[in-house]
């Protein structure tokens, strides 16, 4: 870092000796430029800057190793720098940018320019083209900015390192010197701006593509040439053969006449993207097509992405220098994509538009020059069923499972983020909560099982796997959303001496979970009571498949959120056996009475109680009186276990 602050020392130095020249004129460094190509746009672009020997001297003692070893260590990685001592004592510092094509030229420069930080940042844009056809004769090399917009990273570099420095800019130090093109060996001098143009045209008015890309990666394509009729009457029969030799095999092409144009549309279909990248080199006359689909999953939610790379290059047809002309690329695909992003990769694409229909989704990409063009599609993954199953052991013991069975496909895009999902919920609860993988043949099963210790618990269980959040169930309606899951119920408190009743309402809320994920086969429910239940639904349901088999009912949906309510009874047979001896107990009092009623009756007539010789205490009325007594302490008890239901 000592070193690049030299560099920099080096610059700011310059300035001040400039600034203060006993001539009191500035003076100012010049960037010369020499742009060299080919006819593909091979080449390099080399900036000159001459340092005074001075200000070389001063900084760097000299030393012409120390110069060059410091300005490539502040340089952008996208140009490389030499340093070389001229006849004045000075050295001449030499930047360079090489490239092989006009789209890696443009990548680079619009790197460098990134470090730009002033309003007077620019897009770089760069027209290049060489034609030697019917069509187009010449070439034209264009560009939007000069070697000064380059060397901005150097005046934000001075300004960072010496604040004192913030009130200049780089116009105060450089300034354009000499720039020039050499085409092809052919040197011309340009003012500012590189701008120069050859080519004479009867280049199309516009070239569209359609492509109709199916999920088995078959695309049905339309190539459209709009040709003004001017261009047509000066091509005459040239443009037919032209045309003719455009059509790939098993394509057709037609042709319609306008007022002011004439339409040209190929049609082909193709099996495969290969087959389609072919055909559309032929229709476009290029070897440059591209047209690549990968997917891959969104850890992010339970769903995916189709990134689509076209590239198509329409430089045979039209003319990229006029500033009207443009280049469409349409694409479309099922109704159930959603497009996300498009983005350029040599910044020329100028709009971009997308509609949905029932049928369709359509994204219009319009470009001011061969561009690469990615579009990003977003679509659900569907899963191919779950499975949830709640057992109910006791009101302090109730189990819950749920299973998501997948796909291969889509266990590749979304599995992990399930099983994610499922392990996040289980480290809340790592002694009740277990998760478990299961492959069979080509499906694979996640599942989790929940144990908990009452119904709120099983709640807030539920929640968690679910990934609910803690918002409550008013807050959540006030909002328009959908209600948390919620798992309520139990054994009732007020039950009669002939039955238990049990009861729950169990209301599961999916839809965040598997958000616009569909259930090829539905989500199955099923909820067990403790055995010796019967059980039934409580309400009348629209589930499929609803059923109720002994202590389970069970019911499949396609719906996200289900609400199920039920009840189940069993007899209660310490409730039957209470009300049996409460009445035996009765009968057993009544019939020992009237047994013994004329004991009993000469017993009250004395007048004093003096039960010593009396014959009901004796033999078998003691006998008698015994159960009496033990009846009517049954009586007694049961009645209060009946009052206060205790059974």
């Amino acid at each position: 870092m000592k070193i690049v602050k030299q560099f920099l020392l080096i610059i700011s130095t310059l300035l001040v000796l400039m600034l203060a020249g006993c001539s009191g004129k500035l003076s100012h460094i010049d960037i010369n430029t020499t742009l060299t190509v080919d006819k593909t746009f091979n080449g390099s672009r080399v900036m000159t800057a001459d340092i005074p020997a001075a200000a070389y001297k001063y900084v760097f003692g000299g030393s012409l190793t120390t110069l060059e070893d410091v300005i490539n260590q502040y340089t952008p990685g996208d140009m490389y720098c030499t340093a070389s001592e001229n006849e004045n004592g000075g050295v001449q510092i030499k930047m360079i940018i090489d490239f092989a094509s006009r789209n890696e030229y443009q990548k680079k420069i619009e790197t460098i320019c990134s470090g730009n930080t002033t309003d007077s940042a620019i897009t770089p844009v760069i027209n290049f083209d060489y034609s030697h056809s019917i069509l187009k004769n010449g070439y034209t090399i264009e560009e939007n900015f000069t070697s000064m917009d380059l060397f901005y990273w150097l005046a934000d570099a001075i300004i960072k390192e010496y604040p004192s420095m913030g009130d200049k800019n780089i116009q105060d130090i450089f300034q354009l010197g000499k720039t020039e093109v050499v085409f092809d060996g052919e040197t011309m001098q340009m003012d500012d701006y590189i701008k120069i143009s050859t080519i004479q045209s009867n280049a199309f008015d516009s070239v569209s593509v359609a492509a109709q890309l199916a999920d088995d990666q078959s695309v049905a394509a339309e190539i459209t040439y709009v040709v003004s009729n001017k261009v047509v009457a000066a091509l005459g029969t040239k443009l037919k053969s032209l045309m003719d030799t455009l059509v790939p095999a098993d394509a057709s092409m037609t042709y319609q006449d306008g007022n002011n144009s004439r339409t040209y549309t190929i049609s082909f279909e193709s099996a495969t993207l290969q087959n389609y990248v072919t055909n559309v080199n032929k229709a476009l006359h290029t070897s440059n097509t591209v047209f690549e689909v990968t997917t891959e999953g969104d850890t992010e939610s339970l769903s995916a992405k189709k990134l689509i790379k076209q590239y198509y290059d329409g430089s045979y047809f039209l003319d990229f220098t006029d500033e009207n002309t443009t280049m469409s690329y349409i694409l479309k695909v099922s109704p159930e994509y959603t497009v996300e992003s498009c983005s350029s990769t040599y910044g020329y694409l100028k709009d971009e538009a997308s509609s949905y229909s029932s049928d369709t989704c359509e994204i219009t990409m319009t470009v001011a020059s061969a561009d690469e063009v990615t579009a990003v599609l977003g679509f659900a993954v569907d899963i191919d069923e779950v499975d949830i199953t709640t057992s109910v052991h006791s009101d302090t013991n109730i189990e819950r499972t749920f299973e998501f069975r997948l796909s291969s496909d889509a266990v590749n895009l979304i599995g992990s983020s399930i099983e994610d999902r499922l392990n996040t919920a289980a480290e809340q609860w790592p002694d009740q909560m277990n998760v478990n993988k299961e492959n069979i043949l080509n499906n694979t099963t996640y599942s989790i099982t929940l144990s908990a210790n009452s119904a709120d618990e099983l709640t807030k269980m539920t929640r968690a796997v679910l990934g609910e959040s803690g918002t409550s169930d008013n807050d959540k309606n006030n909002s328009g959303e959908l209600t948390n899951s919620l798992f309520n119920g139990g054994t009732e408190k007020h039950k009669n001496p002939w039955n238990i009743h049990c009861s729950y309402e169990d209301t599961l809320n999916l839809s965040g979970f598997l958000k616009g994920s569909q259930i090829k086969n539905g989500i199955h429910y099923q909820l067990d009571y403790p055995k010796g239940f019967k059980a039934t639904f409580t309400e009348n349901n629209t589930f499929e498949d609803a059923a109720a088999d002994g202590a389970s009912i069970t019911c499949s949906t396609f719906n996200k959120v289900l609400s199920v309510k039920s009840t189940a009874e069993k007899a209660n047979f310490n409730g039957i056996l209470i009300f049996g001896l409460w009445i035996l107990s009765i009968l057993c009092i009544l019939v020992i009475a009237l047994m013994n009623i004329g004991n009993i009756a000469s017993l009250i007539s004395n007048k004093k109680l003096d039960i010593s010789g009396d014959d009901l205490f004796k033999g078998k009325h003691l006998i008698r009186l015994t159960l009496l007594v033990i009846a009517i302490v049954c009586f007694i008890f049961m009645t209060i276990r009946l009052i206060f239901r205790v059974y």
